[in-house]
């Protein structure tokens, strides 16, 4: 079978739809499939597959990973072990005509073992593959190429509980537009956009902010619409390999079948939070029609498969920067660069590695298997999803921690978060303060500023992660809104005292690097040495300023125009040598009445 049809739609949208295989198959009527994890057979990596046509017919068979190139086409091999067919290759190819429409092409080769398989392909599975044409015609494609909801079954969703949750997140004060859309979504979207639900694509498609997004999602969780789940993401082809419910099942490690590897987790890229319609609210189809095309592998442009001591040349020159070639199951890396001239354009694989450090870009490119086996060659870019909200994000919210307190790391696991801006903030001269005015007194002004650090520290997507005493530890994902919201705090301190009896003055200190996460009596903590620097160098802090090493302030100085800066060497205890700090004085302290009262003091004693 061959067949091709224009479609009067750009290539990128055409792609968009016909790449997302589980939403295509389910829509063009093929049979919901059970697939097994990767594995090697007769040296090849396939997924063990069955399925039942027209609730009749069972097949079984050996699923091939896809090939394709991005945008231009994809193709499968499947041959069968139980059913009247033996094997099928399939192959959709896409191209620009001069009219920039899109030229689709649905190519097939099917193996019959008997007269029912070659009825059952005539009859039954070729009218199906064709419908791929009105699919490609008809579907509807959101923003950035992102395909819309179309399904085949109906969508039964619980009105009322519905109608109540809107206004419920309405009267929370979230975005009207936001919420409908969110609603909006839940009504219509297909299954798989209500069963696996990113915040950041839904906001990018929506033209919602993140922030609002994030809000909202966990807002939707907390009234009982949405349900989250952790994602256990593999590094490599960033699938998620595992999910869990809570925190506290996640695992020090997660195997991936398709890199053939174990690998640490960490909050920063490999535990993804996405969400799901609750099952009350609408019941959704757990079957999946196909978990192995494209889409289904974010990030990568292309995949080949190269037969033991068998070759392949391709005509590849990336259009962009970040793209690396990766042999899967091996995990062997190379870089794309520029072509020069002379460059060797042969690329050849061994059992030990690669014969190059770099690929140059070429009109055509030959990779070489000088292995025994079958090797699956992958082009992808080397930048995370920008989709993806982390758990090193989320849970340096303060709504977060506010809505889900008990989410919290099984005891003693201990996972890296990778890069966070701790701050520390202290009182200056607390404990004169509560002999001078009493604990009670002192107490309620003390309470009163930690309410105000809090509104600030979450307004900038920080949270506090705990209070010791007086002070306040809290962490933040970008260093930049860490000092956003220190510069806040002190620039917002003397209105503050004019709420409180006795007026207090808060030291602060900041330190960014990597922590780690920990369990610590039932909460979600954090320590390392950058945690222990950030309290060192809130140490050397006097009061109305922020204090941070010198090295760090040079990446923040575009968050901190026009403020008064001091520079000065600390010896900070437990740490060795001495280092270089900056102390911060915010232009509207510098000048504050309070500021130059305590200033004249300090002279005044010393």
């Amino acid at each position: 079978m061959e067949e091709t049809k224009v479609i009067r739609r750009p290539l990128k949208e055409v792609w968009a739809v016909v790449s997302d295989t589980n939403r295509l198959n389910r829509y063009i009527g093929l049979f919901p499939v059970d697939f097994s994890p990767f594995i090697s057979s007769a040296e090849r990596l396939v997924r063990k597959a069955k399925g039942k046509a027209y609730g009749l017919l069972t097949f079984e068979w050996e699923e091939n990973v896809f090939e394709w190139v991005e945008e231009s086409y994809y193709s499968i091999e499947r041959n069968y072990t139980r059913g009247p067919v033996e094997r099928v290759v399939w192959k959709v190819a896409l191209e620009e005509t001069e009219n920039m429409d899109t030229r689709l092409t649905l190519a097939g080769s099917f193996e019959y073992s008997s007269l029912i398989g070659k009825l059952t392909v005539k009859n039954g599975v070729i009218p199906q593959l064709r419908k791929t044409f009105d699919y490609a015609s008809t579907a509807v494609v959101l923003v950035d190429g992102e395909p819309a909801s179309q399904g085949s079954g109906a969508i039964t969703v619980d009105e009322r509980l519905l109608d109540d949750a809107e206004s419920h997140l309405v009267d929370l004060g979230l975005g009207r537009n936001a919420v409908s859309s969110l609603i909006g979504t839940i009504r219509s979207a297909s299954d798989e956009d209500v069963a696996h639900m990113k915040p950041y694509r839904w906001a990018r498609q929506y033209g919602i902010t993140r922030p609002e997004a994030v809000q909202l999602f966990l807002l939707a969780s907390e009234e009982g619409i949405l349900d989250y789940e952790w994602s256990l993401m593999c590094p490599n082809c960033r699938v998620a390999k595992e999910h869990t419910d809570r925190l506290a099942g996640v695992k020090n490690t997660v195997h991936c079948d398709l890199c053939g590897a174990d690998y640490e987790l960490d909050f920063d890229r490999y535990i993804e939070m996405t969400f799901r319609v609750n099952g009350t609210i609408r019941k959704t189809s757990k079957q999946l029609f196909c978990v192995n095309g494209p889409v289904n592998s974010p990030g990568t442009v292309a995949q080949f498969r190269i037969p033991a001591g068998g070759e392949r040349n391709f005509s590849w020159t990336p259009g962009q920067p970040g793209l690396q070639l990766r042999v899967l199951k091996h995990n062997f890396k190379i870089p794309f660069a520029e072509q020069e001239d002379g460059a060797e354009t042969a690329l050849h694989i061994t059992e030990t590695g690669l014969s190059a450090s770099v690929l140059h870009q070429n009109p055509m490119l030959t990779i070489l298997n000088d292995t025994v086996t079958e090797l699956v060659i992958a082009i992808e870019e080397t930048d995370w999803d920008p989709d993806a909200l982390t758990a090193r994000e989320v849970t340096s919210l303060q709504l977060f921690r506010d809505l889900l307190p008990t989410e919290v790391l099984a005891t003693g696991m201990q996972i890296g978060v990778g890069k966070m801006t701790i701050l520390f903030t202290d009182l200056k001269d607390s404990t004169r303060l509560y002999e001078q005015v009493g604990d009670a007194a002192a107490y309620t002004d003390v309470q009163k500023h930690f309410t105000f650090l809090r509104m600030i520290i979450s307004a900038h997507e920080g949270a506090i992660v705990k209070t010791i005493g007086d002070s306040v530890m809290a962490a933040f994902s970008s260093s930049a809104d860490a000092m956003r919201a220190a510069l806040a705090i002190q620039s917002s301190a003397e209105e503050l005292n004019r709420t409180l009896v006795n007026p207090l003055t808060i030291k602060m200190g900041l330190h960014t690097g990597p922590v780690i996460a920990v369990n610590a009596n039932g909460v979600l903590d954090y320590f390392g040495r950058t945690v222990n620097m950030a309290a060192r160098v809130q140490q050397e802090s006097e009061g109305w300023d922020i204090v941070l090493d010198e090295s760090q302030f040079d990446e923040l100085r575009t968050a901190v125009p026009h403020q008064l800066i001091e520079t000065f060497t600390a010896s900070l205890h437990g740490v060795g040598n001495s280092i270089s700090l900056v102390r911060i004085l915010p232009d509207s302290v510098a000048d504050s009445a309070a500021v130059k009262e305590e200033e004249q003091f300090r002279k005044s004693v010393t």
